[in-house]
């Protein structure tokens, strides 16, 4: 395995924790409970949405940092940290920063929730939905081989990473539609509150 075989699997790993990340905060967001829902288990979710924010940390960070000891192509720190003059694909290098910097800023945040409020937690975590959305374009179009800038969408990694793409939009609209219900089952206060009190007979 070459280095930068192993930068793509981080690469590969990040997007991957990340999807899941998004997918556990939505559930948690419509009150999804394991218990009375599928599989019917007493699961800590946000325990994994907690962990599964940490590997993406680790995974987003650690994945360029291996650029810096490949020697096909030589990548200076401040290539990584701000690539607008990195040696190949500047910009979808610096999409991909802009979404590592959004990550930081999201579990930072987290982490610093009780020193800055509920309402500026809440706030900057909407941030997620920006930061999956550079971290896709990043992925999906930059050629993991640092060619000639033109990946193989075909290719295994790139198919996960679509998967993955798609199926974070799909739960995103979801969310979307049962903005307000959530996953609680429908009664009659909670029929009534989005269609107005019904006629009694």
């Amino acid at each position: 395995m070459t280095l930068l075989d192993l930068c793509s699997y981080l690469g590969l790993g990040a997007a991957g924790a990340a999807t899941l990340n998004l997918l556990l905060g939505l559930l948690m967001s419509m009150r999804y409970s394991p218990v009375r829902m599928w599989p019917h288990r007493r699961i800590n979710v946000f325990m994994l949405h907690q962990w599964t924010a940490y590997l993406t940390v680790a995974l987003t960070v650690t994945h360029p940092l291996v650029l810096l000891f490949q020697s096909t192509r030589v990548f200076r720190v401040v290539d990584l940290i701000w690539p607008l003059h990195s040696p190949l694909q500047p910009t979808l290098n610096t999409v991909g920063a802009l979404a590592a910097y959004l990550v930081l800023l999201i579990v930072g945040s987290s982490l610093l929730r009780t020193q800055i409020g509920r309402p500026v937690w809440r706030r900057l975590h909407y941030l997620a939905f920006p930061m999956m959305l550079l971290l896709f374009i990043h992925s999906i179009l930059t050629d993991p081989e640092l060619k000639d800038g033109h990946p193989d969408l075909l290719d295994g990694g790139k198919i996960f990473l679509e998967i993955a793409c798609v199926v974070s939009i799909a739960a995103v609209v979801a969310r979307l539609w049962r903005r307000g219900r959530g996953l609680r089952p429908v009664t009659k206060s909670t029929w009534e509150s989005f269609n107005g009190p019904t006629s009694s007979e």
